[in-house]
């Protein structure tokens, strides 16, 4: 949006794994619990998202991160896990059983002074979650 989020522009997708629509039998992956950042230096945008393209079975995921250097009309994405893990729910019996995703979040420097982002997420690689980050 250009105008505080009156009118808005068309679509664009984030996560550049192949996907193929509208067919049974091809491969199709969720993308999920996004958090975004805008970097005051340079306009770039920083977007982190669960991705579940590496895993046939569409169940374990990975921290992916993707960048745009025009306005997100284009991005590039990076992996910032080291390995798939499984989602972990019900850690908190007590708030909100079946969340997570507490941790995760995206931010770029307040002060201005450096350029790039720092992502965050709860990392469930070790059987329990977490809180890992990582710059991109």
């Amino acid at each position: 949006s250009t105008d505080g989020g009156v009118t808005w522009s068309a679509p664009v997708r984030v996560n550049n794994n192949p996907e193929f629509p509208f067919a049974a039998s091809s491969p199709r992956t969720d993308q999920y619990e996004p958090g975004l950042a805008v970097d005051q230096t340079n306009g770039k945008l920083g977007l982190c998202f669960y991705d579940r393209r590496r895993d046939p079975k569409n169940f374990r995921i990975d921290r992916e991160c993707a960048k745009s250097t025009n306005q997100g009309n284009t991005w590039s994405n990076t992996r910032i896990t080291p390995n798939l893990f499984p989602p972990e729910v019900n850690q908190d019996p007590i708030v909100v059983p079946g969340y997570m995703g507490d941790y995760d979040t995206v931010a770029s420097d307040f002060l201005r002074t450096k350029s790039g982002f720092f992502g965050a997420w709860g990392d469930n690689s070790k059987g329990n979650p977490d809180v890992t980050g990582a710059k991109f």
